[in-house]
């Protein structure tokens, strides 16, 4: 399925800047169909391979109040010289195969490995229920401890772990949580980044009463506060996942701002952070809350801090 038009180039101002070329409706009633032959439902994202001028690249297509919208990437839109309010032409072609079994996502448009930085503007981070699973899926992986965890260390009731409840229970907790591909859900546990259209990254980020362990008898986040643990309007950042080949090129921090602004727009008071000094990998480092203008307010013990930010 191959479709020609032109579309109005928008930008849309979320936790990070992002433009997107707007897909006619008969266009995209046309790559729905498609899709839909293909096995793919009509919540989630679409792949193509786009066309525009004489440059060609692979994306997914935005499902958006039953239309889509095409990600422009700055690596396009930049060297054509393109701003929101333009119209572009473009050629799109479905490129999506369903099999049964689906084969593990294995595309990386960057090399592995590298360590090129990467900006805030770079990205597109959206909340959870606005992507499909199969994304969230792709940013955990299929081995190391979150394919594992899939982030429900601080959800988990006593005497539950990562052994007595299984990687297939805990990672079906977290998708009724995010309430992935579900646009209408009312509340959603994170954010998920994305970078030239690939998911890159996930945050958790939820109020602090949403967490059982974090409610229990601990030293973080309550030793030397005086805190109502079941107040909802304090809302917490609790994990960070980089998909592999993508680390260490400040996606996590990216991910770090962005959830305190998702907290604010969603009635939170307050939202803090518990960063490890000696292990920082899934709750993040100290460096990386304070850059996101999270301020130190108590250090339970050698190796733990609690970081807030007061709106």
């Amino acid at each position: 399925m191959e479709r020609e038009f032109a579309g109005e180039v928008i930008e849309w101002r979320g936790p990070a800047p992002y433009y997107f070329v707007l897909v006619p409706e008969a266009d995209g009633l046309a790559l729905r169909a498609a899709g839909s032959d293909a096995g793919y439902r009509e919540w989630g994202m679409l792949p193509v391979r786009v066309r525009m001028g004489s440059v060609e690249w692979k994306t997914s297509l935005w499902s958006r109040d039953g239309g889509y919208l095409l990600p422009l990437k700055d690596a396009v839109r930049k060297p054509a010289g393109v701003d929101a309010g333009e119209v572009v032409e473009v050629r799109v072609e479905f490129a999506g195969v369903r099999r049964e079994p689906r084969p593990r996502r294995v595309s990386v448009p960057r090399p592995r490995g590298s360590r090129e930085p990467v900006r805030d503007e770079q990205l597109a981070i959206v909340p959870a229920n606005q992507v499909a699973w199969e994304d969230l899926r792709a940013v955990f992986g299929a081995s190391g401890d979150p394919s594992r965890c899939w982030c429900q260390r601080f959800r988990m009731l006593p005497k539950e772990s990562w052994a007595s409840e299984g990687a297939e229970e805990l990672s079906a907790r977290l998708r009724d949580q995010t309430g992935c591909g579900d646009r209408e859900a009312p509340a959603t546990s994170g954010l998920v980044a994305y970078l030239d259209g690939e998911p890159v990254g996930w945050c958790a980020v939820a109020p602090r009463a949403d967490h059982p362990r974090l409610l229990r008898d601990n030293r973080v986040p309550w030793e030397g506060r005086d805190e109502d643990k079941a107040d909802a309007t304090v809302w917490a950042v609790t994990c960070f996942v980089t998909r592999v080949g993508y680390r260490r090129r400040g996606i996590a921090g990216a991910l770090a701002r962005a959830a305190a602004e998702f907290a604010r727009e969603r009635g939170a008071r307050a939202v803090e952070g518990y960063p490890d000094f000696v292990d920082g990998g899934s709750v993040g480092t100290l460096a990386m809350f304070a850059d996101a203008g999270f301020v130190e307010v108590s250090r339970p013990g050698r190796r733990r801090a609690v970081l807030r930010i007061d709106f």
